[in-house]
C-alpha cells in the first residue's frame, strides 16, 4: 500500500465518522463491546470464567473455609 492510498484511505474514513451522527457512533461501539469476548476467556479459556462464577455462586461458603483453613494452622 503506497501512501497516496493511505492518505485516501484515512481522509474516506475520517469523512464517514464526521458525516455519522454521535449516537450512531455511540451506538456501534456499544454493539462492538457486547460482541467482544472477555479478556481473560480469550487468553486463558473457560477457567478463569468458571472460577469466577463459582466463587460469585458460593462466596459465603468459599470465605468461611479460607478463614478457617487460616485459622486452623496457628
Amino acid at each position: 500500500m503506497s501512501t497516496n492510498d493511505y492518505v485516501k484511505y484515512m481522509a474516506k474514513t475520517l469523512i464517514q465518522r464526521m458525516e455519522t451522527p454521535r449516537s450512531e457512533r455511540k451506538k456501534q461501539r456499544d454493539e462492538r463491546k457486547q460482541m467482544k469476548t472477555p479478556f481473560l476467556v480469550n487468553w486463558l479459556g473457560m477457567v478463569p470464567f468458571s472460577l469466577t462464577m463459582w466463587l460469585k455462586k458460593d462466596r459465603r461458603k468459599i470465605w468461611r473455609m479460607i478463614k478457617q483453613a487460616r485459622y486452623s494452622d496457628r
